[in-house]
């Protein structure tokens, strides 16, 4: 029940919900005044965005979102962020699902579980028909993102020729000569069971126009042929189902890209990042920050861009990870045994080497990247960089007290985070979860009480 009005409004409950779950720790505050008086009003600071419009009949209603402290202090005023661009879309975004959802809203005093869903999918919607006509200088015609995003939630239930389906859409403005044949997206696809396989958005993704057209296929190792920038690496062969052939694609040609994996999560991504992904049927906005949160907790160094790509490379895996930032390699001494010391492996006397130390001298991982620090960090054990993004351990495995109450990646994660400066675990659900001097900080992509059991 809305006190100042006298009316209860599951809409508005929902959409405050679902705004709470797109951005991990922020909170959303609805409120209604008479149609024609003053909006309330909304302090000016960093992490803060509002937005009025028309409300139920004889009202107008105004959204306010605030971030968490910690995550306000990432916006900067006159400086242009993800994170900000995200916030600032959001009130508008809700208050245009409000004013499409009002009517579908039963008259008791909470909103039931379908319509709930149905706000959601509305809000992420609402949201990435904002980033399109950002990204292509107009709006989508039509229904084309609400049709998209139905789309993707109808293959995520879905299995041909026994296989878990992944798909791949990039809508960029990128070809302006008409098509020689025109294919509505989604529309004429949706009886070809095949075409979600040919466009897996891992192979290859599928082009499609402003204008809901069809257009063009855009093989992995093409990239280049539609004119736009060449891409700056090819999308890794090894980690294909994180998604990054269709962030790769949003790089080089704009646009907005959605990508369904295999695990059924439909994740979307623009300017070559994650923006917003579903799972579970709450969709939550990607750490957009997530490097410049720990470049701060770091005090600066190449290691925060390292570690924030590489958790999101293996959030795609069913594998789970620790990955550690340490001040410097004496950090671990006492905690890391000598034979998972990949920074030791030269000090060590060749006669007395154990197996795996031999292994280490295998390794290409001086000039350490994402993918290799990804490969290495889905071992058992916890893999451990410095502030400068130069690879100490790998497969560690530290010792833990009691951890009854809680899983043993995450009891290690929490203890090692005692001597490194920041920790981030990975759970095999893809939740991301950071953890500071024995603290949790913040969980991403997921609840704190889903993660820490894992």
């Amino acid at each position: 029940m809305n006190h100042a009005t006298g009316f209860a409004d599951p809409v508005g409950e929902a959409v405050a919900d679902a705004l709470g779950d797109m951005l991990f720790g922020a909170s959303a505050e609805i409120s209604y005044t008479r149609s024609g008086s003053p909006a309330p009003p909304v302090e000016e600071r960093p992490g803060t965005a509002a937005a009025t419009g028309p409300g139920p009949e004889g009202w107008q209603t105004t959204v306010i979102v605030r971030l968490a402290e910690r995550a306000a202090r990432l916006i900067r005023p006159g400086t242009p962020s993800s994170l900000g661009e995200l916030l600032d879309v959001l009130p508008a975004a809700a208050l245009r699902t409000m004013a499409q959802i009002e009517a579908t809203a039963a008259g008791g005093p909470g909103a039931p579980p379908a319509l709930r869903r149905a706000v959601r999918d509305t809000l992420a919607t609402e949201v990435l028909t904002s980033y399109v006509a950002a990204r292509l200088g107009a709006p989508a015609s039509g229904q084309l993102m609400a049709e998209t995003v139905e789309y993707f939630l109808e293959l995520s239930g879905t299995r041909v020729e026994a296989h878990a389906l992944t798909h791949g859409v990039v809508v960029a403005d990128v070809l302006h000569h008409p098509p020689r044949i025109v294919l509505r997206y989604p529309e004429d696809l949706r009886p070809v069971k095949r075409a979600p396989l040919l466009f897996d958005g891992r192979r290859a993704v599928l082009v499609v126009d402003r204008d809901g057209c069809a257009r063009t296929e855009l093989q992995r190792h093409r990239l280049g042929r539609l004119g736009g920038e060449p891409a700056l690496t090819p999308p890794t062969e090894g980690w294909p189902d994180s998604g990054s052939l269709v962030a790769e694609a949003t790089r080089v040609l704009g646009g907005v890209g959605f990508y369904l994996r295999a695990d059924r999560s439909i994740w979307t991504f623009v300017d070559g990042q994650p923006l917003v992904v579903r799972r579970g049927e709450h969709w939550t906005a990607f750490p957009l920050e997530l490097a410049a949160s720990i470049s701060n907790m770091i005090g600066g160094g190449r290691a925060a861009a390292l570690v924030a790509r590489a958790a999101f490379t293996i959030s795609a895996e069913p594998y789970g990870a620790i990955l550690a930032i340490v001040d410097d390699s004496s950090s671990i001494d006492d905690v890391v045994s000598l034979k998972d010391r990949y920074d030791l492996r030269d000090d060590i006397d060749p006669t007395a080497l154990r197996p795996e130390t031999r292994l280490h001298h295998l390794l290409d991982a001086q000039e350490l990247d994402e993918h290799t620090l990804a490969r290495l960090a889905t071992l058992d054990g916890a893999t451990v960089i410095d502030r400068d993004g130069h690879l100490l351990a790998y497969g560690a495995i530290v010792t833990t007290a009691d951890s009854d109450h809680e899983g043993a990646r995450t009891a290690a994660a929490r203890t090692l985070s005692h001597d490194a400066i920041v920790v981030l675990k990975v759970s095999v659900d893809g939740d991301i979860t950071v953890f500071r001097s024995g603290a949790l900080v913040t969980t991403l992509l997921g609840h704190p009480a889903h993660a820490l059991a894992k």
